[in-house]
């Protein structure tokens, strides 16, 4: 479920080329916090770890596909380390 923060970045790229940069995100974003640069870049990142966004440079990011790439991989048989 994206939230209010990620629905504005991704509407205003859609609407700019599918692209955005930290400066354009920061003023979409409110920015009632003490350190509004460190907010809008830990939302970015987290955008670009749940492949959201993809980071071309530092400060500028494009569309991805919203799909972590990564997969999990299950350990059986491992004995209990918490014993």
């Amino acid at each position: 479920m994206l939230t209010k923060k990620q629905k504005a970045v991704i509407s205003y790229a859609r609407e700019h080329g599918n692209k955005i940069t930290k400066k354009e995100a920061m003023s979409l974003i409110d920015n009632h916090y003490c350190n509004g640069d460190k907010h809008v870049g830990d939302v970015l990142s987290r955008m670009v770890k749940a492949s959201l966004l993809i980071r071309i440079k530092p400060g500028c990011f494009e569309l991805g596909k919203g799909k972590r790439n990564k997969t999990t991989s299950i350990i059986f048989n491992q004995p209990d380390l918490f014993i």
